[in-house]
């Protein structure tokens, strides 16, 4: 099992990863500060899941999952954002991620989202009430 983290904060990688391994024992962890170093990094593996954050330093927004798509289009994407709006979540889905955790979650959700996407697979949060 292959894992790639695109997340430019390096706490929220650290945090992550520990679940990636935690959640799949044995999985190799690779991680990139940026839609360029994810591309480059996807290149050299055969990922078997992407954790991708919308706000990248070099292409902010859905961008960079469209992007990632074109080029990995068997990769299976997971986004993980601070942005808990439903319309973005859900040009997310249709853009092509397989699902979506908002960085509020609970922490068992990412384990729970991860495995619902190797699956086979998508995940969408719950609705929380007061988010739109």
């Amino acid at each position: 099992m292959e894992v790639l983290l695109v997340d430019d904060q390096a706490i929220t990688v650290q945090v992550h990863a520990a679940a990636v391994r935690k959640t799949f024992s044995g999985a190799k962890v690779h991680t990139a500060v940026d839609l360029p170093e994810a591309l480059q990094i996807a290149s050299g593996h055969a990922l078997d899941l992407v954790l991708l954050d919308l706000l990248l330093p070099t292409c902010n927004g859905i961008e960079a999952l469209q992007r990632f798509r074109r080029a990995y289009p068997a990769v299976p994407v997971l986004i993980v954002s601070a942005n808990e709006d439903r319309a973005r979540i859900q040009e997310c889905l249709a853009a092509g991620a397989r699902g979506y955790v908002p960085k509020s979650s609970a922490i068992v959700d990412l384990p729970a989202a991860m495995k619902t996407v190797i699956a086979g697979g998508h995940y969408s949060p719950p609705q929380r009430p007061g988010v739109h």
